[in-house]
């Protein structure tokens, strides 16, 4: 484990006081101590580890799932969901209506008539009650009797899976947490299920242990969507704004909004070094287009932007001074600032900022940075789409 030296130690209490300082009444429970955090970078072994804590649930299991899948792992999340309601235990469900679109009805069918109950989030159709396009709830949470939770950019579905995607599974990072923090998430989900049901769930903290689940402290992050008080935007621009050496960003969408392109700058003007590895062709190519259209001031402002060239990214993830790590469903786009339900995890831990770090590593021998003569690799009709993303993206 690296050591702190006592300056730096300083200067990371001051950080943790300014980060919720800033964030007040926008973190679920503060700072939480003790807890296990464990990080997933391979959706079979995250999958699996997400069973085995609905197999061993004894009070509830609640899933807040931006894309349930009705493939190979929606169903055998589908089945096992089921068995667990079968067993008695409550077992809640809140699905996207948009993110889940491509899912069979009825696999919803079956599942409630197992016992469980399934809740769609924002139906498209505008008779149904609470409808509407905008306002996602892109989280992908998964709450286990308030005491183990995930949370991170993985979905239900075949693509994060390389058993059924062989080499094109895609990239992406989960954040396993047993502890307090998991009755944050659990807090969380209950807010969303008042607001789709109008029921309130009262959840009990789980009873104190003797022993410490683990050592890492943990904030949990949660937006509320439309109408909110753009908790996930202030995360992004406390951090940036606290960064004093280096700001490592992996991220699958981005195009933020004026404010954190503003925040990204005065960090590099204080000469914070910021990297940001970035997919060169996403799965949404209309968002590849207007994020090309940022690259002529990131690149002046002396940002490193890195595209990687391997399988889908869809990890979303910051390290900050080598010191803090930020992993959550939230990308760095003006879906996830403004209008979107998301969950961030920040992570004061040592051991988890070196994980993610090793993982950087990796992602970046699979990488190009992104030149001053970037615009030559590119096909006229990109070039043009990047130069009308960035008139609209100056109005945002």
């Amino acid at each position: 484990m690296r050591i702190i030296h006592p300056k730096l130690r300083k200067q990371i209490a001051q950080w943790r006081y300014a980060i919720v300082r800033e964030l007040s009444g926008d973190t679920v429970g503060g700072i939480s101590r003790e807890n296990k955090v464990q990080i997933h970078f391979d959706g079979d072994a995250t999958y699996h580890a997400m069973l085995e804590a609905i197999s061993a649930a004894e009070h509830y299991v609640h899933l807040e799932m931006y894309m349930f899948l009705s493939d190979a792992i929606g169903n055998t999340f589908a089945q096992a969901l089921s068995k667990k309601a079968k067993e008695g235990i409550p077992v809640r469900v809140i699905y996207d209506s948009i993110g889940s679109s491509a899912a069979d009805p009825m696999q919803w069918a079956k599942m409630r008539e197992a016992g469980v109950k399934v809740i769609e989030y924002h139906p498209v159709a505008p008779w149904r009650k609470r409808a509407g396009i905008f306002g996602r709830n892109h989280r992908k949470n998964l709450i286990v009797d308030g005491i183990i939770g995930f949370t991170g950019g993985m979905n239900l579905g075949d693509p994060w899976s390389y058993q059924q995607f062989k080499e094109n599974a895609w990239r992406d990072t989960q954040i396993q947490l047993t502890g307090p923090a998991a009755y944050d998430l659990a807090l969380l989900f209950n807010d969303s299920w008042l607001y789709c049901t109008d029921e309130k769930l009262e959840s009990t903290p789980p009873q104190p242990r003797e022993a410490p689940y683990g050592s890492s402290r943990c904030m949990v992050v949660g937006s509320q969507g439309l109408g909110s008080r753009k908790q996930i935007r202030k995360l992004f621009s406390v951090h940036l704004d606290q960064a004093r050496q280096s700001v490592k960003m992996t991220m699958p969408y981005f195009v933020p909004p004026r404010r954190l392109r503003n925040s990204m700058r005065r960090a590099c003007q204080r000469g914070v070094n910021i990297t940001l590895v970035l997919p060169r062709n996403s799965d949404v190519p209309a968002v590849d287009w207007l994020r090309e259209g940022l690259y002529p001031s990131l690149l002046r402002w002396g940002v490193n932007v890195i595209e990687y060239l391997g399988p889908t990214l869809h990890a979303k993830t910051m390290v900050i001074d080598d010191n803090l790590a930020v992993i959550g469903s939230n990308n760095f786009d003006i879906l996830s600032v403004l209008m979107n339900r998301e969950t961030a995890i920040v992570v004061f831990d040592d051991q988890v900022t070196e994980e993610l770090n090793r993982q950087w590593n990796n992602d970046l021998s699979l990488s190009e940075p992104v030149t001053r003569d970037w615009q030559g690799i590119r096909p006229w009709w990109r070039l043009w789409l990047a130069q009308l993303g960035c008139l609209l993206l100056r109005k945002l």
